[in-house]
């Protein structure tokens, strides 16, 4: 994805064996984040009191690598782990490497990557979340109870947040303007489209103003249907000031007569308060039109956050967030790595969320 991290910190590996000539040419950086929460929710079941090991960030250690090849040619590489710092577990269904796992060509042109990576859809709504994914204010961290179990809204985001397989390509920005292109191959014998993804996004700046856009489709390994995502945005400085503005939609239309369809509106604001403060600030409005429902669910998000630095590479961070459910609905709200309790229909859902963490 592209980075969440809100500074950075590596420290690079030694050049070991290789000669003086490489090593000028070459180096692999270690780079980290360690997070940690205490989430206090209550989401009309009772107070639940919880650790966990990632809200404003996921933990994650990666090494990235980079060899110049010459005449603007580089040779790049990614490896991300995600893990859980509350538990020592490994995340994304314990993958070793299930944040990043890809290697590719910069050049002139622009970037070409192959392996398991962030879609273009993804880069362009992480940019269009004031809370870039994280907390209980992050677009990505809602849930919806569906027989006492919780599962997150943006469906296209669990599946195709990071593709495996697949081709991207990253154009050089010219005058403001970034395109992103992706396939994922399939690998199913008989059928190009079978598991494959496809997926484009768009980025332009001008002035203190950005827009954000990004598509991507993927056919699930033995599904009739397609879930597909969507997102538009665009924000603008104002001084200390950051307004965000976004349309999200997600289809999920792998079960016959039972596709689900959501949809989120958000207005929010990043706010730098002096050198070591950062107020951030969402509101969220969720359209729920799947089928077969007769009507359709909608429900209210605010959330509100402020994250106070340290140092360069560490920061304690608090943050208040509520969901008004309605009309039935039964929407909960989590961090970064977890999309909340199970929520009673109706209920007003609230979470306090105190953390730390640090990057390296």
């Amino acid at each position: 994805m592209p980075s969440k991290h809100w500074s950075t910190g590596f420290v690079a590996l030694g050049c070991l064996s290789y000669s003086s000539w490489v090593c000028a040419q070459s180096s692999v950086t270690l780079y980290g984040i360690v997070d940690v929460a205490i989430d206090i929710s209550n989401q009309g079941n009772g107070t639940l009191a919880a650790m966990q090991g990632g809200g404003l960030n996921s933990s994650e250690f990666g090494l990235k690598g980079v060899e110049d090849l010459g005449s603007g040619y580089k040779a790049i590489f990614d490896l991300e782990n995600g893990f859980s710092s509350s538990s020592g577990v490994l995340l994304q269904n314990g993958l070793l490497f299930g944040r990043q796992a890809w290697m590719g060509l910069a050049a002139p042109w622009g970037t070409v990557t192959f392996g398991r990576q962030y879609s273009p859809e993804y880069v362009a709504n992480s940019a269009n979340d004031a809370f870039s994914h994280g907390l209980a204010g992050g677009l990505s961290n809602i849930g919806t109870t569906q027989a006492g179990k919780t599962a997150g809204v943006l469906t296209a985001y669990s599946i195709t947040g990071r593709t495996n397989n697949s081709i991207n390509y990253v154009s050089p920005t010219i005058d403001g303007f970034t395109l992103r292109a992706m396939y994922g191959v399939g690998g199913t014998a008989g059928s190009l489209s079978d598991g494959s993804s496809v997926g484009a996004g768009a980025s332009l700046a001008v002035g203190p103003a950005t827009l954000n856009g990004g598509f991507i489709r993927n056919r699930p390994t033995g599904s009739l249907g397609t879930v597909d995502a969507y997102t538009l945005g665009g924000n603008v400085g104002f001084g200390a000031a950051r307004v965000i503005v976004a349309y999200s939609k997600d289809v999920n239309a792998t079960t016959p007569g039972a596709t689900l369809r959501f949809a989120l509106e958000n207005v929010g604001v990043q706010y730098q308060l002096g050198v070591s403060d950062r107020l951030l600030g969402q509101v969220i409005r969720i359209v729920d039109t799947s089928d077969p429902l007769p009507t359709s669910k909608s429900a209210y998000i605010a959330a509100l956050a402020l994250v106070h630095s340290l140092s360069t590479r560490t920061s304690i961070y608090c943050a208040y967030a509520q969901v008004w459910n309605k009309e039935g609905s039964a929407y909960s709200l989590g961090g970064a790595i977890y999309t909340g309790a199970p929520a009673t229909p109706n209920a007003t859902g609230r979470n306090l969320q105190i953390g730390i963490q640090t990057l390296f």
